[in-house]
């Protein structure tokens, strides 16, 4: 289908579309950081350990990495099934912790964000629940409804 500038594309789409899309650029920029710590390390690819200091930003570099599978998928599904709108507010919930997380990885001072680190695990970990589990009960309301089980 060709782009029409005149059309509007529904909430459902956009709003999860615009987590993902920021997601990914935190994503990327990670990737560029791990890239430049391979560099000022010397720690060549496919290793990942080596320097402490490039060890904690490979780590959160991975941990994004493995969440981005579980979070763009339960971000759309949440916002077709049960609110585009709220959607993007635990999205954007995710995406805050994990820019707070960011900061305690690649800043020296590990002991002093011990606070920063539990906020961003008890942020993340909520809201991907919701988002999975209100994936789940507007999938398990639409079967129902659908084949009245």
């Amino acid at each position: 289908m060709p782009y029409d500038p005149k059309s509007i594309f529904p909430d459902f789409i956009v709003f999860p579309s615009a987590i993902s899309t920021i997601a990914i650029g935190l994503w990327s920029v990670q990737a560029y950081k791990l890239g430049e710590a391979r560099k000022r390390y010397n720690v060549k690819a496919p290793h990942v350990q080596g320097d402490p200091e490039f060890e904690r930003i490979a780590h959160e570099y991975q941990n994004t990495s493995e969440a981005l599978g579980a979070i763009i998928p339960a971000t759309f599904m949440f916002s077709y099934y049960i609110s585009p709108k709220c959607s993007m507010i635990l999205g954007g919930t995710w995406l805050l912790s994990k820019m707070l997380n960011c900061c305690s990885y690649c800043c020296k001072k590990e002991k002093e964000n011990e606070c920063a680190k539990n906020i961003h695990t008890c942020l993340s970990h909520i809201s991907f629940f919701a988002l999975l589990g209100g994936s789940a009960f507007g999938i398990g309301s639409s079967l129902y409804n659908r084949y009245k089980l």
